[in-house]
Order: structure tokens, then C-alpha cells, then sequence
């Protein structure tokens, strides 16, 4: 079964599962502690980036506070998926919402926040609540945890300034640091791709695409490219990265994809779209990739097979602001919140109608679910900002 969950423009959470009817809403705008539905007006939650547990059985997500003067605590809790169950896990003042990731097997979260003009990242367990143990912080910061959950790569800093670092923590254990010997290429999120981890190195203002142990040791160089690179893993099982670059660093178009096996280095071209954002479908056949189409003033969304066949469009759209922001940092979300179902079938989005060369900003924000592979318009599921699909059952 595909479930969805999505934010709402009232900024709550709610579920669906693709072909039933009936929603659920999993959330209330009314902060844990406050009695009487006179003050709600005055005091309210807005829930932001709901991410499901492995076991799909759970989503966790930001709660930040506010009232009619002021921005309040912001909290994570963890909510079942029947909306009957739900937990603090963290709360903190004067933060903001920025990334959750679950432990590959449950249990736990990555917390990451902005704190004043940094980024902090902490881990919360659930045997633990309230505690939330200090992992690293700096600007920029992206990481990612290793598939048994031994521990998280980071890639912490500007890349080619002083205390930009690789590092290899055990956020949740005593396991000794490992800080690679090297010194970061222009790229964002490392990954972790069967049991390699895989990030860029920088040398003579191009990056080298480097596949090496967690641990650091063994290094190969996978390939040489320029300007800012994105890296994402395949699915679980397969020694594959989708690699980009965009020549022009932030904030323009990666050129293409191609894909490079993380043991030997054999590299492959697979599109040469200028894409903003791609992730993998879960069955590992085709990659989602999205272009920014400024002569009809929209984004467009590609289904990418990964034998090479011709990219197939799938929809055009004009983005929600939280869907704008999770393109721009997609190598690092993509990671924990897929746009892909997890039978590799439909894809979502959440954003406004792109017609006759504009956005319809007439209307509300509304979450989209397109098929991948059968054509047809998109199916409108309801009014929303941001929505990810569940693991598979």
C-alpha cells in the first residue's frame, strides 16, 4: 500500500493511502498543555517536514510554537500513523526547524536546527526523551547516517575554508571520531553506498569524486569534475552513485547525470537535462529529476531510467515554498523524505498549476500525485505544502 503524509496550509499533518477514500489528519494546532479552544487563537503549533520511521509506522516531525507577539518552543514529536498516539521527543527555545532523519532501524533521530547564525545537529533517542546529545554544528552542515546506523558522515563547513572537515561520528555510542585527511570538495551531502562511503575532494579548484571505507582508509578516486557536485546513492544492494555538477556552483543547473560505480569507477551518461534537483526511484530502475523551465516560468519533472532510455516528462508544476527549499538542499532530504511511492509507481509534489507560461497563484498550494508511468494529469490529493511517501510495507 503507498501512504502519503503532507503538510497542509493550515500547517498540520495528514495521511492518505493512494486509491482509498479518507483522510486522516494526524496533528492539532493546539500546543501540548494548553486548556480551552478560547486561547487557540492566540497559541498555536505549525508542523513542518513529517518524515516515517523504517517501519512505517510512525512520523516524526517539527512542531514550532507561536502566538500573536512571538515565536514560542519549537518541539519534535513522533505521532502513530492511526493520529491515536503521541510523543515528545525534544523540545528547545529560540531554534528553528531545519532536518529530521530516523536511525536506519528506528528508534532514534537526527536533529537538525538552526541555532542563531549556526546549524546544530543532535540525536534523540527514545529511551532518552527530552535528551538531545550533541553531535556537531557549523555552516553549512549536511550529513547522512550509515545504512546499519553505526554512525553519521558529515561534511561540515565551506568547502576550501579553514575548518571545513569530514567526519564519521557515533552519535549514540563511545565509538571513536574519525576525521578524514582530506580536504572537502565543492559538494553538499555525502553518502554511504554499499558500505562505501562516497563524497568529493577538492584539488586544484576541481573536486574529485572519492569512494573510501567509513573509516577513511582506502580511498579510490571515482572521477574529476567541476564546480559543485551532488551525489546520490542508489537503493540498498546496488554500488551505484548518480553524480552531477554544476559548473556554475550554487544556485545553477547541474549538468546532466551520469552514473559511476562506487568499486570500480566505470561512469555512464544517462541525461543530459539541466536538472535542479533527482533522487532514485526505490526499485533503483529510473531516478525522479527535476528542471527549472524559465521560458514558461515552471519546473518540470522527468522520470530518468537508468539503462539509458530517453528521460520521459511526467508533469510541470510551480513550487510550494517548502517544496522550493527541498529542491535546493534535495542531495540532503531526498535522503529521508522520498518523492517516489515505494513501489516506484507515482511521484508527488505539492506546488501551484504552471499554465500558459506563469503559475495559477489564484489558489492555494495544493499536493499532486503524478503517475510515472501511465501519462494522464496529476491527481490533486488536497491542499498542502509538502508531502513524502511512506516506506514499503
Amino acid at each position: 500500500m503507498n501512504r502519503l503524509a503532507w503538510v497542509g496550509t493550515d500547517r498540520q499533518i495528514y495521511t492518505a493511502a493512494l486509491g482509498q477514500s479518507g483522510v486522516t489528519p494526524l496533528t492539532s494546532p493546539i500546543p501540548p498543555g494548553l486548556s480551552g479552544w478560547s486561547a487557540m487563537g492566540r497559541r498555536t503549533e505549525a508542523w513542518s517536514w513529517p518524515t516515517w520511521s523504517p517501519d512505517g509506522r510512525w512520523l516524526a516531525a517539527f512542531a514550532l510554537e507561536t502566538d500573536d507577539e512571538r515565536v514560542g518552543p519549537l518541539r519534535v514529536h513522533v505521532v502513530s500513523v492511526d493520529g491515536v498516539r503521541q510523543a515528545l521527543w525534544w523540545e528547545g527555545i529560540n531554534e528553528g526547524p531545519i532536518y529530521l532523519q530516523w536511525h536506519p532501524r528506528g528508534g532514534a533521530l537526527s536533529v537538525l536546527v538552526q541555532r542563531g547564525d549556526e546549524l546544530f545537529l543532535g540525536a534523540v533517542h527514545e529511551a532518552e526523551l527530552g535528551r538531545l546529545r550533541a553531535v556537531e554544528c557549523g555552516v553549512p552542515l549536511f550529513y547522512n547516517w550509515a545504512p546499519g546506523g553505526q554512525g553519521v558522515l558529515m561534511h561540515v563547513g565551506t568547502p576550501g575554508r579553514k575548518g571545513s572537515r569530514l567526519v564519521f561520528r557515533d552519535p549514540l555510542g563511545t565509538a571513536e571520531d574519525v576525521v578524514y585527511d582530506v580536504v572537502p570538495g565543492s559538494f553538499c551531502a555525502p553518502v554511504s553506498c554499499d558500505g562505501r562511503a562516497v563524497y568529493a575532494v577538492g584539488e586544484n579548484g576541481r573536486s574529485r569524486l572519492v569512494a573510501s571505507a567509513l573509516d577513511g582508509s582506502d580511498p579510490t578516486t571515482l572521477a574529476t569534475l567541476p564546480g559543485l557536485l551532488a551525489i546520490a546513492g542508489a537503493p540498498a544492494g546496488e554500488p551505484l552513485v548518480a553524480v552531477s555538477s554544476a559548473t556554475g556552483g550554487e544556485g545553477s543547473a547541474y549538468d546532466g547525470l551520469d552514473l559511476v560505480h562506487v568499486h570500480t569507477g566505470a561512469r555512464r551518461r544517462l541525461s543530459d537535462l539541466p536538472v535542479m534537483a533527482f533522487s532514485w526511484a526505490p526499485n533503483g530502475a529510473w531516478l525522479l529529476a527535476v528542471e527549472v523551465v524559465a521560458a514558461d516560468n515552471c519546473m518540470r519533472a522527468w522520470r530518468v531510467p537508468a539503462d539509458g532510455s530517453p528521460p520521459v516528462e511526467l508533469g510541470t508544476f510551480w513550487p510550494s515554498r517548502d517544496m522550493l527549499f527541498y529542491l535546493h538542499f534535495f542531495d540532503q532530504y531526498t535522503q529521508s523524505h522520498p518523492l517516489v511511492s515505494a513501489d516506484s509507481r507515482h511521484v508527488c509534489w505539492a506546488g501551484y498549476p504552471a499554465r500558459a507560461g506563469r503559475a495559477d497563484l489564484s489558489e492555494p498550494p495544493q499536493v499532486y500525485v503524478q503517475s510515472a508511468y501511465d501519462g494522464g494529469d496529476p491527481e490533486v490529493v488536497g491542499p498542502g505544502v509538502f508531502a513524502v511517501w511512506a516506506p514499503g510495507d
